[in-house]
């Protein structure tokens, strides 16, 4: 009769409302935690950097991603933003582009006005060209080089005055 009373027991206390704070997660994967997220992912956080401004450790910000598709995509979705103007910035980098500069004096009145307008050049970067053909096509840009092993047989190393020290 005890283990059937200890059963019953276990059974109504586990619709009991729990105590205490809610979890972390639930102030992050609200409307305007993913928002939260999101802006600072487009700012270019890193994922360490994200799980010090939400207050967690960077371990539980991935198991935050693995159980929350949502908070996981507001991440993905951030960065996606920084890093497509990252690669815009760095293609125009690649090619060279034209700019407008301004010089700014004082007019008549004390003002301060632009007094010429001058439109410059910036050469394309052949680093920023290196940089862009190896990531967006290495099978043919990249350095390094694979020799294949094709020799058969001996292969006889002299090596004059050094040889009598060999043994």
């Amino acid at each position: 009769m005890a283990k059937n009373a200890l059963q019953e027991n276990l059974l109504k206390n586990r619709h009991k409302k729990k105590n205490g704070r809610p979890p972390m997660y639930t102030e992050w994967i609200t409307e305007k935690g993913l928002a939260q997220v999101r802006e600072w992912a487009e700012e270019g956080l890193i994922n360490k950097q994200l799980a010090q401004k939400i207050g967690i450790n960077v371990a539980t910000l991935y198991e935050w991603q693995e159980r929350f598709p949502e908070f996981a995509d507001a991440i993905k979705k951030g960065k996606k933003v920084i890093d497509e103007q990252v690669e815009s910035s760095l293609l125009k980098r690649a090619m060279g582009y034209k700019y407008e500069e301004e010089t700014w004096g004082n007019g008549n009145n004390g003002e301060m006005v632009i007094v010429k307008r001058i439109v410059k050049s910036q050469a394309p970067d052949v680093t920023a060209q290196i940089f862009w053909l190896k990531n967006r096509n290495p099978e043919r840009w990249r350095e390094r080089v694979e020799i294949k092993d094709e020799h058969e047989g001996t292969i006889k190393v002299e090596m004059g005055a050094l040889e009598k020290w060999s043994n």
